[in-house]
């Protein structure tokens, strides 16, 4: 089987894994956005927002190492030091994660008159995720480094989603209408990412390889593990800043109705991409490989390939955004989220450039040249903090999706810049011919 067809074969299972998870995903925005009004999903989305941010240093970059490494060693049938990668990355996430919720309930505690009640309770409750986030990432990437690509992303993409979206319909139907509250749904969001973890556990069990399966003895290669997870780790939370703080920063100028908006245009707006995330879990490894090999040639054929599989899926969303924004968010999710339309078009064109550049920041990571990458994402974070703080009071929505978009295209063409120069390899779709 050629390369182009391995990946066709893991693409086409991987995007049908992502529209099921967009799918999945959407029922449960329009679900809550309408059981909640914009107001109640405001509170859900902010405090989701900085769940997300303690759940990254508790997972201190070991997703992305966990993928590369472990393509690296299964192209070398080392067996021992994938045991060996998986005991010592798991037991860094228990000790982070413990930390990370004790560093959060002290900010709670301090913060508790600022914060207010419903986003304080919110907040106390989703603390639980942070552990149950953190280790599932790691999960993932090991099936995924191990090329299960499909089987890494079901837990998460779409048990932990449909398990919250059944058990919220149920909660509706079973009180009658009644209303929910942002954490009563934060709490069925841990019950459902517990129930998501125990399932995938039992899917990473039945999946290793032989190899695996004998129980060779562990190897560690921790000094080097610590030094690659570090800048790793880095691009993780840098990219979780550019990803939350519009919405952070929304709900702490603007009113909670605001930041519900929001999030639904955000999430909305990531259907431009679906193909690039589909993709990029299947790449993964195939990048990994293919350097370690030195294959040159077959890596930049298979990245120009797969960029311009990702910008035709990307297209299509952009237009319909662009076009009917206002009667979509209408039609989905009520007549109070149209005024997100100019923001979801912003977001939309942003999205489409991130689309076009193809997997820049994969790219780099699964070559060893992460470090790349943090600086050019850490010069996007900065951006993206100072563009928020000058847009966001005098434009609310329209000024958090500008400095969204701006930071997307300034952290691509950096990226972009760094994987020519480190590799010779032109990422984008459109083949630029450089010299």
């Amino acid at each position: 089987m050629t390369l182009r067809q391995q990946l066709m074969r893991g693409g086409v299972g991987s995007i049908a894994i992502k529209v099921l998870a967009t799918g999945i995903a959407f029922g449960l925005a329009v679900v809550l956005a309408r059981v909640l009004g914009p107001e109640g999903y405001g509170v859900y989305a902010f405090a989701l927002s900085l769940i997300m941010l303690l759940a990254i240093p508790a997972q201190v970059g070991l997703p992305a190492l966990v993928v590369r490494e472990t393509a690296k060693a299964q192209a070398k049938d080392s067996w021992g030091l994938i045991r060996g990668l998986w005991r010592w990355s798991n037991l860094f996430i228990v000790v982070f994660a413990v930390l990370m919720v004790t560093v959060g309930a002290l900010a709670l505690w301090l913060g508790r008159d600022w914060l207010g009640e419903p986003r304080w309770q919110t907040l106390a409750v989703g603390l639980a995720l942070v552990p149950l986030i953190a280790l599932a990432n790691v999960r993932g990437a090991a099936l995924r480094g191990l090329r299960r690509v499909v089987l890494g992303q079901l837990p998460e993409s779409i048990l932990r989603p449909g398990l919250l979206l059944v058990t919220v319909l149920a909660a509706v139907w079973w009180s009658n209408g009644g209303a929910l509250t942002p954490v009563g749904v934060m709490g069925l969001h841990g019950l459902a990412a517990f129930a998501a973890f125990i399932i995938g556990a039992a899917v990473l069990l039945r999946a290793r390889p032989p190899g695996l399966r004998t129980a060779p003895p562990p190897e560690y290669q921790a000094r080097y593990w610590r030094r690659a997870a570090l800048p790793l780790a880095m691009l993780a939370g840098l990219q979780l800043i550019i990803a939350h703080t519009d919405i952070i920063m929304l709900g702490i100028i603007r009113s909670d109705e605001e930041v519900g908006v929001y999030r639904v245009v955000v999430q909305v707006a990531t259907l431009v991409v679906f193909g690039l995330q589909a993709i990029n879990q299947v790449l993964q490894p195939y990048f990994a490989r293919l350097h370690a090999q030195g294959e040159l040639v077959r890596l930049q054929q298979l990245v120009t390939y797969s960029a311009r599989i990702i910008l035709l899926l990307a297209l299509p969303p952009v237009l319909l955004m662009a076009a009917f924004g206002g009667p979509l968010l209408d039609l989905l999710f009520g007549a109070e989220y149209r005024l997100g339309a100019l923001a979801l078009a912003i977001l939309a064109l942003g999205q489409l450039v991130n689309a076009a550049m193809g997997s820049v920041g994969l790219l780099l990571n699964m070559t060893d040249h992460e470090r790349d990458t943090v600086k050019g994402v850490a010069i996007a974070a900065l951006c993206n903090v100072a563009l928020n703080v000058g847009l966001i009071p005098p434009f609310g929505l329209e000024g958090a999706a500008a400095a969204t978009a701006i930071t997307i295209v300034i952290w691509n063409l950096l990226l972009w810049t760094y994987v020519w120069r480190r590799l010779g390899i032109e990422s984008s779709a459109i083949t630029w011919r450089r010299r």
